[in-house]
């Protein structure tokens, strides 16, 4: 009873906070200087959300103005457009059709950022009781790092993942207290997974805690059956209802296929069969038995996707790396961002080390009779550290699974103090200050400050995506008769979403033959250029000189190439300039004359 009482008041609190939060980062977007612009794969996102309130179909998630004009089959999740339009079509209740996309472009990251307070509150409190949901509750609110999906804006998949993947840990640990505990999980996992293959390895851990749980003896095998029925059975119904039609019964590995629905539907079955099997009666015979369903698995995806096995991106041409890929901010190592931006590194990577250490400590700081829950927490800390070790699309994951054990840490700390409540509760302040999240977040930011200019690594970032990305910069763009367009790359999806035209490329791995005929148009030889100028019947060609591409490939590009003409004052003959001197923003804007492309 009195758990329940303390529950009640925790959730109040929650709702609170979340509701402060939410105004404070609603008012911070609404004041920003050049007001919201979205990133490359926000504006995207939107643009298959139109597409599908405009009549696309559910099962074709095909980006038909993107690759023009063949188009690029994208591997999104309709799960995440749905729930986007579902909410434009409530707003759409009680105001026009752009204020309703305007409201949902600033709600709708808000909204898993809850759960996402609720799962690290229940954590915490499984392991430091209500001190620890409390601190919870602070160090989660002020994680800057990890804030930045929920921010208005973000209508990508990272902010639905984070609270899928923090969700799962939270009914996982539960597993011996509620009936419905694996049942939720289990639909967790695989929605996660629906909506995108990268939490694929933190899926994957949990599912190996819960292996170790039950080999250890643990009183779990009415639940990992339930978990391994509910699993096959909604990855069926994923299958069958949220998934693309070109990728229901084929291989893809970088989204949610009838390879992965295999996999899952196979792990759940022998999930479910495992402890049924009065065989299975000593550790090392259940040991045996989880090591051969692996291998199995493994072997399956050997004979059916082996090249998979080399992750999602294994069917990349190889041409794209040294031109795109290699620059990907997510997709690099964090130690990059340490050498490009030493003071974003302190608040982000170094921060999570930190943690993650302390998810260590942790095991051998907690009860005994807790120990499990912290074991199973650590197993995810260090998932998420290795994650953002490799790539920095992993950080705000490892911060937040790390998060419960520096919380464990720090109640440890002020209990031993044993310090006076007046005393115990200024400790208690000055421990929140010296473990948020925040207080590293700002050192870093007047380290950042302090280097030279051309190392501010934000604000250099800010100046050339206001020039180039924002949607003012595009008006112009937009005036002129539907056409396609040539444009560096991380302008593709801003012109999808900006304008009505069509255009060649945009970030996205899939877009091998977009990205290698735009670079062949602004840094390959003028043969080049002019064969995809009219294989393509391209109408426009825009150029940013702020963006970053126009120095990186003018450094690489061929001597008669458009960048390096373009560099030194000259035109081309085929090119006619319609905005030479841009208004808004630096998008200069050219017709292509096909009648003297030759």
């Amino acid at each position: 009873m009195a758990e329940s009482s303390e529950r009640s008041g925790l959730g109040l609190m929650i709702v609170v906070t979340w509701c402060c939060l939410a105004v404070l980062l609603i008012l911070k977007a609404a004041t920003a200087p050049g007001g919201l612009v979205l990133s490359t794969d926000d504006a995207m996102r939107l643009v298959q959300v139109r597409d599908l309130l405009g009549g696309q179909s559910w099962f074709d998630t095909t980006q038909w103005r993107m690759n023009a004009p063949f188009g690029l089959p994208m591997h999104w999740s309709r799960l995440v457009d749905g729930s986007i339009a579902g909410l434009i079509l409530l707003f759409r209740f009680v105001t026009d059709a752009k204020t309703a996309e305007t409201w949902a472009l600033y709600v709708w990251p808000l909204l898993p950022l809850l759960p996402v307070l609720f799962a690290l509150t229940h954590v915490a409190f499984r392991l430091a009781g209500r001190t620890g949901a409390l601190l919870a509750l602070a160090l989660g609110a002020s994680c800057v790092a990890a804030m930045t999906p929920f921010k208005p804006g973000n209508i990508d998949h990272h902010n639905m993942q984070l609270a899928l993947g923090l969700a799962f840990v939270a009914f996982l640990i539960d597993f011996d207290r509620s009936r419905w505990a694996a049942v939720v999980a289990a639909i967790i996992a695989a929605v996660s997974l629906a909506i995108g293959i990268e939490t694929l390895p933190y899926i994957a851990a949990g599912v190996l805690a819960l292996a170790v749980w039950w080999i250890a003896g643990g009183q779990i095998s009415g639940a990992v059956t339930r978990f391994g029925v509910t699993l096959s059975v909604t990855s069926t119904v994923l299958l069958m209802g949220a998934t693309a039609m070109p990728y229901r019964f084929s291989v893809a590995c970088d989204t949610f296929s009838g390879y992965y629905a295999a996999l899952l539907v196979a792990s759940g079955v022998g999930m479910a069969a495992l402890p049924k099997l009065a065989v299975l009666n000593t550790p090392f015979r259940k040991s045996v038995a989880v090591i051969g369903i692996g291998v199995a698995l493994v072997l399956l995806t050997g004979l059916v996707a082996p090249a998979c096995l080399h992750g999602p991106y294994s069917a990349v041409d190889p041409r794209l790396y040294p031109i795109w890929m290699s620059g990907v901010a997510e997709d690099q190592s964090p130690f990059l961002l340490g050498r490009m931006a030493p003071g974003n590194f302190i608040g982000g990577y170094f921060y999570c080390v930190l943690a993650a250490l302390a998810s260590v400590a942790a095991v051998f700081l907690v009860e005994p009779d807790k120990r499990r829950i912290m074991l199973i927490v650590c197993v995810f800390a260090l998932a998420g550290l290795a994650i953002a070790s490799l790539e920095m699309r992993g950080l705000s994951f490892a911060l937040l699974f790390a998060t419960p054990g520096l919380i464990v840490v720090v109640t440890r700390v002020l209990g031993r103090l044993a310090l006076p409540k007046s005393a115990s509760v200024i400790a208690t302040f000055a421990a929140v200050l010296l473990t948020s999240n925040a207080s590293y977040a700002f050192v870093g930011e007047q380290i950042q400050k302090s280097l030279p200019v051309k190392q501010q690594f934000d604000a250099v970032q800010t100046n050339w995506t206001q020039a180039c990305n924002a949607p003012k910069a595009y008006r112009e763009l937009a005036a002129l008769p539907a056409g396609r367009v040539v444009s560096f790359i991380d302008q593709g999806s801003m012109i999808l979403a900006y304008t009505h035209h069509a255009t060649l490329a945009g970030p996205y791995h899939r877009n091998s033959a977009g990205i290698l005929d735009t670079y062949a148009v602004f840094a390959g030889s003028a043969a080049e250029q002019r064969a995809v100028l009219k294989q393509r019947r391209i109408d426009y060609v825009i150029l940013c000189s702020p963006a970053p591409d126009y120095a990186e490939w003018g450094a690489i590009a061929r001597p008669d190439s458009l960048l390096k003409r373009d560099a030194k004052g000259f035109g081309e003959s085929w090119l006619e300039a319609i905005v030479a001197k841009p208004k808004l923003g630096a998008i200069r804007i050219y017709r292509v004359r096909q009648d003297r492309l030759g």
